[in-house]
């Protein structure tokens, strides 16, 4: 149901977004479609330094995977740490994509960096109980969602940035 719900959103925000196809002369064309950002704070993680994730984290890793199944995805971002590569990795693998890094101690450059370089693009972020919840408001411009539990697991933010007209963010769980 979350998964048919995710396409679903995701389709209406591009199809919203979208304008009829014209020819492009060589030079490059400016995008008119949204930016979109799937936001989600890593699986359950095991105990100790740079874990990686519990068995309960495996799982849900790949539910991720098969939640983002129809989804087309241009990049997969995590931060440094074995917990966010692994959460990434099954729908990076899935995808044919790398997991490309980003710095999570300076979250205004890297948003920034997204809405600079992957208009039209749909991206996933694999971060942290509080990195996740910045980032969503730093792209939105809100700054208004507060930093997850640290028992909470299975959060997943779209944020949805056209060129033009308001932005879309969806909290959902799966």
């Amino acid at each position: 149901m979350i998964r048919w719900t995710i396409c679903c959103l995701f389709l209406l925000s591009t199809v919203s977004c979208q304008t009829p196809a014209q020819p492009s002369p060589q030079s490059e064309v400016a995008t008119t479609e949204p930016l979109t950002v799937f936001l989600v704070r890593h699986a359950e993680k095991e105990a100790g330094d740079n874990p990686g994730l519990t068995s309960e984290g495996q799982l849900r890793a790949r539910q991720l995977a098969d939640l983002l199944e129809a989804v087309p995805l241009d990049a997969v971002f995590s931060t440094k740490y074995r917990r966010t590569e692994l959460t990434a990795d099954p729908v990076a693998v899935s995808k044919g994509l790398p997991v490309m890094d980003y710095d999570p101690s300076d979250l205004p450059a890297f948003a920034k960096k997204l809405q600079k370089e992957y208009q039209g693009k749909t991206v996933l972020v694999v971060g942290h109980s509080n990195t996740t919840p910045t980032l969503a408001g730093l792209l939105d411009g809100t700054q208004a969602y507060p930093a997850f539990d640290e028992s909470e697991y299975g959060n997943i933010m779209m944020v949805t940035l056209p060129l033009v007209g308001k932005h879309k963010t969806m909290c959902l769980k799966y």
